[in-house]
């Protein structure tokens, strides 16, 4: 109960870890150019065959480097839309389990906002 939220188990530790490096583009870490999954520069492909599929391949890519204790499960790209019809945000939801620690199956979701519409 302070100003910093503080993780009292593994897995919600994991998950934050896990929903930061999802979430970090190259070159945002100093000395780990390739940390991240590098996502930002799809935001106007993803919805598109080609945009899902290569997002997916970075986010297992950067998982399997940096964090390879996590199982990836699925992964639902998603296009979410202003009232008149101008894509607002687009997305996926991922779903992961980290085997060592719980069978339970976690899931999170990648918003990227997209502008000039």
């Amino acid at each position: 109960n302070s100003l910093l939220k503080m993780h009292t188990s593994q897995l919600s530790v994991i998950a934050d870890n896990f929903r930061n490096m999802v979430m970090t583009n190259h070159g945002d870490r100093l000395g780990f150019f390739d940390f991240g999954a590098n996502l930002e520069e799809l935001t106007f492909e993803l919805g598109s065959e080609n945009g899902d599929t290569e997002a997916t391949r970075r986010i297992a890519k950067t998982t399997a480097k940096y964090m390879p204790y996590v199982s990836l499960e699925t992964f639902e790209p998603f296009v979410e839309k202003f009232d008149n019809q101008h894509t607002a945000k687009v997305g996926i939801r991922i779903t992961y389990k980290v085997p060592r620690i719980s069978a339970e199956e976690k899931s999170m979701e990648v918003l990227l906002y997209v502008a000039g519409w």
